[in-house]
């Protein structure tokens, strides 16, 4: 009973190490000072939100070209794209 106690108490403690090795590898590489601390932060929500910003530009970039040859197809080729929706007689 004892033997098993303490293989448990080991399993628990390996678990625990590993947790710690993974949580560490997503924390900074490098510790920051007190008064940095707000800075990164900042920096970090300006980043998101550049970011963000280019995304959604890049979304509307292609909005307006897949538009763009819709209209070159239909008016200028003369293709006609019709969906047609299933299940209707």
């Amino acid at each position: 009973m004892v033997t098993q106690l303490l293989q448990l108490v080991e399993e628990l403690l390996a678990g625990a190490a590993i947790v710690r090795r993974v949580a560490a590898f997503w924390g900074p590489i490098v510790p920051a000072p007190a008064l940095l601390g707000p800075f990164l932060a900042v920096g970090s929500i300006l980043a998101l939100a550049l970011l963000s910003g280019i995304a959604v530009g890049s979304v509307t970039t292609l909005i307006i070209t897949l538009i763009a040859l819709y209209l070159i197809i239909t008016e200028v080729f003369g293709v006609a794209i019709e969906i047609d929706v299933l299940g209707r007689a």
